[in-house]
């Protein structure tokens, strides 16, 4: 009966990490380029049931028959990322972006170009400087260097990502691919990092300008997902509320019985 109130506590928890999990997908829902979150449930290691010793006539020796299996509740075994591209949706801004298949913007912190990070939002704008760069101040990067521009109203970007100004190519996008995606560091909300790996440049990526990539979030399954944990873990709650109370009336009940 104990082990029944541990495996549902383990249940609860479960619950619990589906609840925050919804949540934190529908915070940022309408933040572009945004990839979901998922959760990998896995029971806890199962254990054999056996019988009560018996004493085999043959080998004259105690033994146990199999009863069946069971486990002690489940567990999140894996949180991941969901890299399912989103819709892409039409902006009246000359700096929004938008990939059309598979890969990645690259982007620098001014202050450590070390850090490098990829995204799918590309909802970008233009510094005082000239850069155009995230909504962190981070810089989007070009084949050629972060990519600067002299009039953000002016420029334009064709499908291969090239960079025109004055009907001159000045810099192109440095769009990336990443093999091994279940590596990627989630950095903030829509920022990425690739651990122990190099990203390889992709070819014959499409850019579209003056479009945002929406999140992959479907805001209407994550609401069902919040409520079908919550029911569950209610049910958890009135479980082990009737384990408490077989467990009271076996010891100052049952315990009386002479």
């Amino acid at each position: 009966m104990i082990r029944g109130i541990y495996s549902t506590v383990a249940g609860m928890n479960v619950q619990i990490s589906r609840t925050d999990n919804a949540s934190y997908n529908l915070s940022n829902a309408d933040l572009p380029g945004f990839k979901k979150d998922r959760l990998i449930i896995k029971p806890f290691q199962e254990l054999v049931q056996l019988s009560a010793k018996q004493l085999n006539n043959a080998t004259l020796f105690p033994n146990r028959s199999v009863l069946g299996e069971t486990n002690n509740g489940a567990k999140v075994e894996q949180v991941y990322t969901d890299l399912t591209i989103g819709q892409t949706n039409i902006t009246d801004s000359n700096t929004d972006f938008a990939l059309q298949g598979p890969g990645f913007f690259t982007i620098t912190d001014p202050d450590n170009e070390e850090n490098i990070y990829y995204t799918r939002n590309g909802n970008f704008s233009v510094d005082p400087e000239g850069y155009l760069v995230n909504y962190m101040g981070f810089r989007v990067m070009g084949t050629e260097g972060p990519i600067t521009v002299d009039d953000r109203n002016s420029f334009l970007v064709d499908n291969s990502g090239n960079i025109m100004e004055e009907d001159s190519v000045v810099n192109t996008f440095k769009i990336v691919s990443i093999d091994n995606t279940d590596n990627l560091e989630r950095i903030g909300s829509a920022l990425f990092q690739a651990k122990n790996q190099q990203p390889a440049p992709v070819e014959g990526q499409i850019v579209i300008q003056s479009c945002l990539e929406n999140a992959n979030v479907d805001p209407v399954k994550e609401n069902v997902e919040l409520i079908s944990a919550a029911r569950a873990y209610e049910t958890g709650q009135k479980i082990i509320q009737s384990q408490d109370s077989m467990l009271d009336m076996a010891i100052n009940k049952v315990g009386l019985l002479r």
